[in-house]
C-alpha cells in the first residue's frame, strides 16, 4: 500500500524594499562607532585637521553619559553648521581622485553624522574671523532648531551626551565605563606620542587632576616619558630610515634588549594615522623572541611617512587598517631597519641581581658597603622573617614636627667671620634687616631684607646647551645612591654639616653640603627660568658688594685708583649681562646698578647672605661668558654653591641657646627635597659623602659574641 508524502507549502517570496533614509544611517553608524572610544578617535583627528596645538577632553561614566573635546583649531564656519552632521559631508575631498593624494584623518564625512545618529550632539564653534561664537544641537543628522550666538574662543568644542540612547542592546553589551574609559586613554595616548607638537588632556568631569596631561611644543621622549614613565624611556633606541626605491620614511624608538613587559606595546601610525598591521607586528615580535625572555615583550612605535598614491585607507569603516602596495618589500625593510638597531644596542645587558655599590672610604680605616637585596619570588608557605634582615621603620611615615614651623627659620642669625654683628633676622617668610658694615678692621656683613613672591607661569625652556647639561646629570645618576636618597629614613643631625639616616637595615652619615650643593644646581637646571623670586626691601650697591669682595679677598688690592676701575668695570659686565641673569635666574639688577633679587629655590630656605659680596665676585670673575653651555653650567655651580647649607655662616651661639631652627630645616625642607629630586652622581661616591656607620646584621654578630 502506498503512503502518501506530505510536502510543506512553499515560502511565499517577500518584496524588496527600500530601507528608510534613517534606518540606514542607524545601521552605518553603528558599523563606525562602536564604542566611545571610536567616537573620541574621530573628533580628536577632526580636531588635529583643523590645525589644533591643544585639545581637551572631558569623560563623564566612561564616555556613555558625556564626551566633551574643545580645541583651538581653526573652527567651522556658521554657514557650513546645518550640514555638520549630515551623512557624506566633508571639507577634506571633493572628488574620488582625491584620496590618491590624501593629507588629512577624515574624507567619507560619516563621524559626525554617525554619532549624531545614536547620541546627542552640541557644537560650539568661532573662526577667527567671527565676533562671537555659535551653538547648534543635533539629532538623527539634523540640527535641532536654528543655532544660536554665544561667546567662546577661537576653535570648536563638541560635547556628545547619552551615548547609544536609542539602542538599548547596543549600550549593553559595552564593556564597564572603566574599562571603555581605559580604552579612549590609549587612543589619547598614542596621539599624545605622535603629535608631541600638540597638547593633550584627558580628565574625567568633575574631577581637576587630569589623567593625561601633555605640553604642547613637546617631544616624542618628553612625552614617553610622561606617558610611560622614565622607566621606559631611557631604554629606548632612535630608529631612523628611508628607502628611496619605495619613498619610505621610517621613524620612532623601540626599547633595546634590557627591557621587557609582559605585554606588546605596539604603536604604529602611517602617514599620521594610528593603525594596525598585524604583519609587521608579529615580524617584529619574532625578532625580539631571540633577545628577551620567555613571556617577556617590547615596547614599540614607528612612524611610516608614504606617498599618498600607494596607500588605500578606504578599506575599514573605523580607518583602523590601510592597505599599501609593496607591503612585503616595506616590511622587511621596517624588521632590517629595527634589528639593526637592536644589535647595535646590545654592547652591555642588565640583568636584575643583588647589587652594591662601588666601595667608599669612610672615616678611620673601615669601608663602606651600600647594598640592596634583589626582589626575589617568596617561598612557598608562610616563612617567619630573620630579626637581623627585618627593617623595623617606614620612610614614608610623618610626624607632627613636619607640619610646626620654629618660630625663626635657617637664616635667623647671620654672624661674621670678624665677629660682627648678625646680618639679618629671618622669621617666617620675611626678614627685618638693613644693610650695614662692620669697623674696617673686620669683616663686612651685607644683609637684604627679601620677601617671597609668587612664582611666574612655568615656561618650556629647550635651549640646546640647557638639554645637553640636563642629560649629563641624567646619564651619571647612580640608581643605587637614588633609591637610598628616595626611601631613607631621617635620624637626626649628627652636627651643622653633618646627618644621620637610615636606609633598610644600615645608619649611614650623609654630608649635608655637598648633597645641598648638588641638589640647588640640579634644581637651576631644572627649572632654569621659572624661579621665584626673593625680592630685596632695601636694594644693595652692587659696586659696594664688589668692593667688599675685594677688600676681604686673598689678595687685596691696595691701590685706591685700580681698586675702583677693577670694581666699575665688574658692574658694567653684570649689568650688561642682567636681562639674561634676571630672565633665565632670577637674578635682578636695578637700573641704579643695585641688586634688588636672588632666586627662590626652595620654600622657606634663603641662602647666607652674608656671602653675597663673594657670591658676585665669582659671577665676575668665574663665569665664561663666551660660551653659552659653560655659561650656563658656571652661574648654576656658583649659585648652588652659594645656597649650598655650610657651617661656617651659622654662630655657634645658635646652638648654646638652644636654638634648633636649623635642625627643622634640614629634616623638614632640605632632606624632603632630596629624597624627591635629587639625582646623585658618582662624583657623590668617593668624596665620604655617605659613610656607613653600622648595619644590622654585623651589630647581631658583635652581641653574638658578648
Amino acid at each position: 500500500m502506498a503512503t502518501q508524502t506530505s510536502l510543506s507549502p512553499r515560502p511565499i517570496p517577500k518584496r524588496i524594499l527600500k530601507l528608510d533614509q534613517t534606518v540606514v544611517n542607524k545601521i552605518a553608524a553603528g558599523e563606525i562607532i562602536v564604542r566611545p572610544a571610536n567616537a573620541v578617535k574621530e573628533m580628536m583627528e577632526n580636531s588635529l585637521d583643523a590645525g589644533s596645538t591643544d585639545i581637551i577632553i572631558t569623560i563623564k561614566n566612561g564616555g556613555l553619559d558625556l564626551i566633551q573635546i574643545q580645541d583651538n583649531g581653526c573652527g567651522i564656519r556658521k554657514d557650513d553648521l546645518p550640514i555638520a552632521c549630515e551623512r557624506f559631508t566633508t571639507s577634506k575631498i571633493n572628488s574620488f581622485e582625491d584620496l590618491t593624494s590624501l593629507s588629512s584623518f577624515g574624507f567619507r564625512g560619516e563621524a559626525l553624522s554617525s554619532i549624531s545618529y545614536i547620541a546627542k550632539v552640541k557644537i560650539t564653534t568661532r573662526t577667527a574671523d567671527a565676533v562671537c561664537a555659535f551653538q547648534m544641537e543635533y539629532g538623527l543628522g539634523q540640527p535641532l532648531g536654528l543655532g544660536k550666538l554665544c561667546a567662546g574662543n577661537v576653535g570648536t568644542i563638541i560635547t556628545v551626551e547619552n551615548f547609544f540612547y536609542n539602542n538599548p542592546v547596543r549600550k549593553s553589551i559595552l564593556s564597564s565605563p572603566t574599562e571603555e574609559y581605559v580604552r579612549l586613554a590609549e587612543f589619547v595616548t598614542k596621539y599624545a606620542v605622535r603629535y608631541p607638537n600638540v597638547g593633550f588632556t584627558l580628565k574625567k568631569f568633575g574631577q581637576h587632576v587630569a589623567d593625561i596631561r601633555t605640553p604642547p611644543n613637546s617631544s616624542t621622549l618628553e612625552n614617553c616619558k610622561l606617558l610611560f614613565g622614565n622607566t621606559i624611556t631611557r631604554e629606548l633606541v632612535l630608529v631612523e630610515g628611508e628607502t628611496d626605491k619605495y619613498h619610505c620614511k621610517v621613524a620612532g624608538y623601540v626599547s633595546n634588549p634590557n627591557f621587557s613587559i609582559k605585554k606588546i606595546t605596539f604603536l604604529l601610525f602611517i602617514n599620521g594615522r594610528s593603525v594596525d598591521c598585524n604583519k609587521l607586528k608579529r615580524s617584529l615580535e619574532l625578532i625580539y623572541a631571540a633577545h628577551l625572555p620567555k613571556n617577556g615583550f617590547p615596547f614599540i612605535y614607528l612612524s611610516l611617512e608614504l606617498p599618498p598614491g600607494l596607500i588605500d585607507v578606504n578599506i575599514h569603516p573605523t580607518k583602523a587598517e590601510v592597505y599599501f602596495r609593496f607591503e612585503e618589500e616595506i616590511i622587511s625593510f621596517i624588521v632590517t631597519l629595527v634589528q639593526s638597531k637592536i644589535m647595535a644596542s646590545q654592547t652591555s645587558r642588565t640583568f636584575t641581581i643583588q647589587t652594591q655599590l662601588p666601595r667608599s672610604v669612610s672615616q678611620g680605616s673601615s669601608t663602606m658597603d651600600i647594598d640592596y637585596q634583589a626582589s626575589l619570588s617568596p617561598a612557598r608557605g608562610p616563612k617567619k622573617a630573620d630579626p637581623r634582615k627585618m627593617v623595623r621603620t617606614d620612610y614614608r611615615e610623618q610626624t607632627l614636627d613636619a607640619f610646626i614651623r620654629p618660630p625663626s627659620v635657617i637664616n635667623r642669625c647671620l654672624h661674621s667671620h670678624g665677629g660682627g654683628p648678625s646680618g639679618s633676622g629671618v622669621a617666617g617668610k620675611v626678614s627685618e634687616a638693613a644693610p650695614e658694615t662692620n669697623n674696617d678692621d673686620e669683616l663686612k656683613v651685607i644683609s637684604v631684607k627679601s620677601r617671597l613672591v609668587a612664582k611666574r607661569c612655568r615656561r618650556k625652556i629647550s635651549l640646546t646647551s640647557l638639554l645637553e647639561l640636563k642629560a649629563d646629570v641624567e646619564e651619571t645618576m647612580d640608581a643605587n645612591l637614588r633609591r637610598l636618597l628616595a626611601e631613607h629614613k631621617f635620624v637626626g643631625c649628627a652636627s651643622y654639616t653633618t646627618a644621620l639616616i637610615q636606609h633598610q637595615t644600615r645608619l649611614f652619615a650623609v654630608d649635608v653640603s655637598k648633597l645641598s650643593e648638588e641638589l640647588f644646581y640640579q634644581m637651576i637646571l631644572y627649572d632654569f627660568g621659572n624661579f621665584g623670586i626673593c625680592k630685596a626691601a632695601e636694594p644693595v650697591s652692587l659696586s659696594g658688594l664688589m668692593e667688599t669682595a675685594l677688600e676681604f679677598s686673598d689678595e687685596p688690592i691696595e691701590d685706591p685708583t685700580e681698586r675702583e676701575a677693577m670694581v666699575e668695570r665688574a658692574v658694567e659686565l653684570l649689568m650688561s649681562k642682567g636681562p639674561m641673569l634676571a630672565d633665565y635666574f632670577s637674578i635682578q639688577f636695578s637700573k641704579d646698578k643695585e641688586l634688588v633679587g636672588l632666586p627662590l629655590l626652595l620654600p622657606d630656605y634663603i641662602p647666607p647672605l652674608s656671602d653675597l659680596p663673594n657670591y658676585v665676585a665669582r659671577l665676575v670673575t668665574e663665569v665664561d661668558w663666551t660660551k653659552e653651555k659653560e655659561c650656563f653650567n658656571n652661574i648654576a655651580r656658583i649659585t648652588a654653591q652659594f645656597y649650598s647649607f655650610r657651617r661656617d655662616f651659622y654662630s655657634e651661639a645658635i646652638e648654646e641657646e638652644g636654638d634648633k631652627a636649623w635642625k627643622w630645616t634640614v629634616q623638614h625642607t632640605l632632606f624632603p627635597a632630596f629624597r624627591s629630586m635629587l639625582q646623585p652622581g658618582p662624583m657623590l661616591h668617593g668624596d665620604r659623602t655617605f659613610v656607613q656607620l653600622a648595619d644590622l646584621p654585623h651589630l647581631y654578630k658583635i652581641f653574638e659574641r658578648c
